[in-house]
């Protein structure tokens, strides 16, 4: 049963059916590709000098300024994706343990105050305020930083004489619903965006003069076209041709709307917006966005790997969606809400190359047919620098999460989590190797009656479990893809649940205009052959009448990190047929394949 929490000033939020153990720091992602991101980003990230951070904001506020000027995106200031670094080095901090990350945010926070006047003036846009409430938010909650809680409340009346109240609809000629000031420039592109983190920083804590400017900003001409599914066989009634990314997101301020007001409506909006990105807008990848628009469900989707190298702004959209499946696990309890995650953190975000000290980073990805190529963002330090860091550092959220019977887990992945159940302290230990194997075991400390869920994939063909070796009753008891499996029992220390997850090929055509436009993958991680002198894989159409089995067969994972599948036949003398392999293992800069036209194969 969902419960009722109160946060601050016994503020109650809307009811959570389950609740995240990550930002609690009891989740240790034990190895495998997600430990070695997080290891990664924490040493980069970790060694941004802050005066250097900081050095734009000091020099507009008068102030020494040591450090050097940044570069790219931060030249003048780092307003762009300051407020992303700071949450996600306090996230970090939270989800690892790691304590200089949390003081690291800490530090940036208070540097920041500094430059910012008895007027709460922080010189920033509406884009650049809203990562900065972000990240205020973020180092008050994750790292326990009072000054950051009142340093948002400081700069709101600011906020509230400063950004205009135009607030356009976006539209094809508008599509990031920027108003254009006596300036000339857009400074509240996004404006829709806003509400999440005022919402949550209310629910913090903030005064009630918060939680009024939050409302102001509900975007409720496009929120409310999502309160019904469309009919059997209809379009969805919303507009395209927007912001793609930022559209996504404007869902993460209805879910932090829901949780403000317990309004139902706000979260069956944000049910229907999942239901429509994942159905009409997204690759196999999870990403989504060609150019950053959404598309009509006419065959553009698929029309865009013809000629788009911004396929995906795969990092952006990859928080996005993080995001509203997040608040959806927490709210509603289904598992299928994690389906997203995992697809991204294998295949989008996760197969990104990871942003390089001095800030060269992911952007886009590329998946046009022919022949595609991971390059990073021609600018240092975009937005995705500061995204890819939230991204990393909330990995360890989303594997496990207490309900009020028990555990869920959602992903399958070397781990460790530790939780209170009943008065009693367990502890549940996963050891896999997935997606180079196909089986996962559980091994459950303490001893005690409890509700163990597991997520059964969408993708799974052959879900199945055992306890100490034998096959037990379960709630449901046929695994059905995109739910919970239940083991309820009373368990023993040292019980041990074989997993077998069912992981195998599949193609994933584009859009039903397109059938014959797939990508390949293996259970959630998406497949690529290497471009650079291979012949495109072709099968014969229709393509569910082949045996995928002779078509396609495995191959051992050598040294990567995923299933290899080589295609049956030679190609050319020139062109041979390259094997398909996971999409994180394609280097930066190699040619590769992601999308293939089966019945018409193309070189270039």
């Amino acid at each position: 049963m969902a419960q009722v929490t109160h946060g601050p000033n016994g503020r109650a939020r809307a009811p959570q059916v389950l609740r995240s153990l990550g930002h609690e720091g009891r989740v240790r992602i034990d190895g495998g590709p997600l430990a070695e991101r997080i290891a990664d980003a924490t040493a980069t990230y970790l060694a941004m000098e802050p005066d250097d951070v900081l050095h734009g904001f000091r020099v507009a506020a008068g102030l020494v300024s040591p450090g050097t000027p940044m570069t790219g995106w931060s030249s003048v200031t780092s307003e762009p994706t300051f407020g992303q670094w700071v949450s996600g080095l306090a996230r970090l901090g939270a989800t690892t343990g790691n304590r200089a990350a949390r003081e690291r945010a800490v530090e940036l926070v208070d540097g920041f105050a500094a430059t910012v006047g008895v007027d709460g003036d922080t010189r920033m846009s509406l884009y650049g305020y809203e990562k900065l409430l972000c990240g205020l938010v973020d180092t008050y909650t994750f790292a326990g930083h009072e000054g950051a809680l009142t340093l948002l409340e400081r700069t709101v009346p600011w906020a509230e004489r400063t950004f205009d109240r135009a607030r356009p609809t976006p539209s094809a000629h508008n599509f990031a619903g920027g108003h254009i000031g006596p300036t000339g420039h857009a400074r509240t592109i996004e404006w829709y965006t806003l509400a999440e983190n005022l919402h949550r920083a209310w629910l913090a804590g903030a005064g009630d003069r918060v939680g009024d400017f939050a409302r102001l900003w509900h975007y409720d001409a496009y929120w409310d076209r999502f309160l019904e599914e469309p009919g059997p066989g209809r379009p969805w009634p919303v507009p395209t041709w927007l912001h793609a990314y930022s559209h996504l997101n404007t869902f993460a301020s209805a879910a932090a709307a829901y949780e403000a007001t317990g309004q139902h409506r706000y979260l069956q909006i944000v049910r229907n917006a999942h239901t429509y990105f994942t159905a009409t807008q997204t690759y196999a990848t999870g990403g989504f966005g060609p150019s950053e628009f959404t598309l009509p469900e006419d065959g553009s989707l698929g029309r865009s790997l013809e000629w788009r190298t911004d396929t995906a702004e795969i990092v952006c959209g990859s928080w996005a969606a993080l995001k509203v499946c997040a608040a959806l696990l927490r709210f509603t309890g289904e598992a299928r809400y994690g389906d997203w995650v995992e697809q991204l953190l294998y295949s989008g975000v996760g197969a990104v190359t990871p942003v390089r000290p001095g800030g060269r980073s992911p952007y886009y990805q590329d998946y046009r047919l022919g022949t595609a190529t991971k390059l990073p963002h021609w600018d240092d330090w975009p937005c995705c620098s500061g995204t890819y860091l939230q991204c990393v550092a909330d990995l360890p959220d989303f594997v496990y999460h207490a309900s009020e019977d028990g555990l869920a887990v959602l992903l399958y992945v070397p781990s460790s989590v530790s939780w209170e159940h009943d008065g009693r302290e367990f502890g549940l230990t996963q050891e896999t190797d997935f997606p180079r194997t196909d089986t996962a075991r559980l091994v459950l400390r303490g001893a005690g009656r409890l509700a163990l869920r597991l997520r059964v994939p969408s993708w799974s063909n052959g879900f199945r479990t055992a306890v100490n070796g034998e096959t037990v009753p379960t709630v449901p008891t046929v695994a059905t893809p995109g739910q919970w499996l239940v083991i309820d029992r009373d368990w023993a220390d040292g019980d041990v649940v074989e997993v077998t997850l069912g992981a195998g090929l599949r193609v994933l055509p584009v859009d039903d205009r397109h059938p014959n436009r797939v990508a390949f993958a293996h259970g959630p991680v998406v497949l690529a052959q290497k471009a650079d002198w291979t012949m495109p894989i072709s099968l014969p159409t229709p393509w569910e009448m082949v045996d995928l089995d002779e078509a396609l067969v495995r191959q051992d994972a050598g040294n990567g990190d995923g299933p290899r599948y080589r295609p049956v036949g030679v190609g050319t003398a020139r062109l041979p047929l390259g094997d398909l392999r996971p999409l994180s293992e394609i280097a930066e800069r190699t040619p590769h394949r992601v999308y293939f036209d089966l019945d018409d194969p193309r070189i270039v």
